[in-house]
């Protein structure tokens, strides 16, 4: 047993050290810290995103901290999963397809006492990748008709963060717990504008600009849940969760570099936050066979800095999910997956054009136990669709397809064997 959880651990150390290429093709992730990943466990990510109210002891959920009690008191819990994205931009008439691949939890929880459980996992908190250019024409001031110039824009990286959880039932219908975050990773960027027309070269001149944001730093963020017992194994869950605003110690520098010009840099310390957040949830289930439940979350975004500049918008998000296990004991296999839908919608943090607007998402999810009982381990895969900045003819439209597998290994390790 020691053998295995040591296996296990290192596996989780050593991949930090090479972990912090998070891969996606988003041109919308150029903005603030790119894509924000709201992790959940491998059975929410199916029902849209659902984590503040959602409670099960077969996942981990790092989303709301006080489900690190939900584990059984005998078992040991590690969780690995990926995903792979096929991104599908159009720009006017200018189409593209991107594909891309990323992991996305690399996880274990055990039991501390029957009151208390522990996690602790790697996972990205946000996404940055893109690369991409666009040919424009602007009528230009100066004889000698158009102007025509091309922008060029590149960035990778994002923020990683190491988690260590632990929940507390001081009572039977009441959770709570905490998560320290410890948080790294570095987000490049880089745009350049260069013009093409040689009879405007005296008046225009190409420009580079880059910008580095090396992250090391830590934060906690705290969470609740209450369980009422209806009859018939019927429950409902009200969860609450906050994380508390603050400030990041980070390494930034901006450059701009005026071809012919000058060159002008900036070097920023302490100029970034990340946002006060505070996530409310509700699921109603019964027992092994079905649930459904709402999140609502708020991230006060219009407070944090970027930059040492206050340039974004507050984040709202709402999420709807289930989930439905026909016979989780039936002799027949299908009966024994867990089918599950959802969707979540939710304005972006940053703006572009001067405006947030919409993303979306359409998720549908299964869940493969690899045995029968009432805590297997699980196979769980899951389809995302979603879609941005649809709606509006001056944005590009990003609709994307994602393939998300996830494995949950649950086994019992806390057993006391007695001899006969």
């Amino acid at each position: 047993m020691l053998k295995r959880f040591f296996t296990y651990l290192l596996l989780m150390i050593g991949y930090v050290g090479a972990y912090g290429q998070n891969s996606t093709s988003s041109p919308y992730t150029r903005y603030g810290y790119g894509s924000i990943v709201d992790g959940t466990s491998g059975q929410g990510r199916g029902m849209g995103g659902l984590s503040v109210g959602l409670r099960h002891n077969q996942f981990i959920n790092f989303a709301n901290p006080a489900c690190h009690t939900a584990i059984d008191s005998l078992n040991f819990r590690f969780e690995i999963g990926a995903s792979a994205h096929s991104s599908f931009m159009t720009d006017g008439d200018a189409k593209e397809h991107s594909f891309s691949g990323n992991l996305d939890v690399l996880a274990l929880q055990f039991p501390i006492r029957n009151w208390m459980g522990f996690s602790m996992g790697i996972m990205p908190y946000s996404i940055v990748g893109y690369a991409y250019d666009s040919k424009r024409t602007h009528v230009s001031d100066i004889e000698g008709g158009n102007l025509k110039y091309t922008d060029t824009y590149s960035g990778e990286g994002g923020i990683n963060q190491f988690l260590f959880g632990f929940g507390f039932r001081p009572w039977k219908p009441f959770s709570f717990g905490a998560n320290l975050r410890v948080l790294f990773g570095t987000v490049s960027t880089s745009s350049l504008v260069s013009f093409s027309d040689a009879e405007h070269s005296a008046f225009y001149h190409s420009t580079f600009q880059t910008s580095r944001n090396k992250i090391n730093d830590f934060s906690v963020n705290f969470g609740a849940q209450y369980e009422f017992a209806l009859p018939e194994d019927k429950n409902i869950v009200v969860g609450l969760t906050i994380d508390p605003k603050s400030e990041l110690s980070s390494e930034a520098s901006k450059e701009i570099r005026t071809t012919g010009v000058d060159t002008v840099v900036q070097n920023f310390d302490n100029a970034f936050d990340l946002p006060l957040s505070i996530g409310a949830g509700v699921s109603y289930s019964v027992k092994n066979k079905f649930v459904v439940g709402f999140d609502y979350m708020l991230q006060k975004w219009s407070d944090a800095r970027f930059f040492d500049e206050y340039s974004f918008d507050d984040r709202h998000k709402f999420t709807l999910g289930g989930e439905i296990v026909p016979d989780y004991m039936s002799k027949k296999y299908m009966r024994r997956v867990s089918y599950r839908f959802g969707l979540s919608t939710a304005n972006t943090y940053y703006k572009v054009n001067g405006d947030s607007y919409q993303e979306n998402t359409l998720t549908a999810g299964f869940g493969f136990p690899l045995k029968r009982g009432v805590n297997p381990s699980i196979i769980n895969f899951t389809v995302e669709y979603g879609f941005a900045g649809v709606g509006k003819d001056d944005m590009m439209k990003d609709q994307s397809l994602r393939f998300v597998i996830n494995a949950t290994m649950n086994e019992r390790w806390f057993v006391r064997r007695r001899l006969e």
